[in-house]
């Protein structure tokens, strides 16, 4: 597709034609690999990291996103947040899909909340938005492969951050009020210290 768009002249309905093959390409290899990273097994390459700093890099990702939309970002970091053991590109990938529903959930601008603590044996990150929310109805299914309100959406991205929490041990758990705000709670268990046989 890319090919035939270089042969052709860059105006008429030819070139046109083949922006749109490409595009659409583009799309369907994205849900393809969607769904082959919802269906294949985890493999996940964990590390020992901090996840404030997963935090930071993922929040400065989605920032001239989240200003083009007027949506202010803060976050907070608790001083006492434990390290975990996890796939720092997985994680990463989950940060980043929850943040990019909050800042499209705030067409009209809003402030987004990131905040970190320490909870016991847990770390739990939450999310806050106060954009348009979730539909009661709908709010049971936002977990479900291939449900999505959004004319472009392929219903795979919070499947696939909740098999990915889960893999991890940890939890994903939704809570919204239709046109007030949406909280995503991410739950994930520190990192056990190496016991030692005497």
């Amino acid at each position: 597709a890319v090919l035939l768009q270089s042969q052709l002249s860059a105006t008429g309905s030819g070139a046109e034609h083949a922006e749109i093959l490409v595009k659409e390409v583009e799309r369907l290899n994205r849900s393809i690999g969607e769904l082959l990273d919802y269906a294949r097994p985890g493999q996940l390459k964990k590390e020992t990291i901090r996840i404030g700093d997963i935090i930071q890099k993922t929040v400065s990702l989605v920032q001239v996103d989240a200003e083009s939309y007027k949506i202010s970002i803060t976050v907070s970091l608790a001083e006492d947040l434990p390290e975990v053991c996890v796939d720092p590109d997985k994680l990463k990938q989950v940060l980043l899909n929850l943040l990019l529903n909050a800042i499209q959930a705030m067409p009209d601008g809003g402030i987004l909340t990131v905040k970190a603590e320490r909870e016991g044996g847990t770390i739990v990150v939450d999310i806050h938005d106060n954009g348009m929310g979730i539909a009661p109805e709908n709010l049971q299914r936002v977990f479900d492969p291939y449900f999505t309100t959004k004319s472009t959406g392929t219903g795979l991205g919070l499947a696939l951050s909740a098999k990915i929490v889960e893999e991890h041990g940890g939890s994903v758990k939704i809570s919204s009020v239709p046109n007030e705000h949406t909280e995503v709670r991410l739950t994930l268990k520190k990192k056990k210290k190496n016991s030692v046989n005497v």
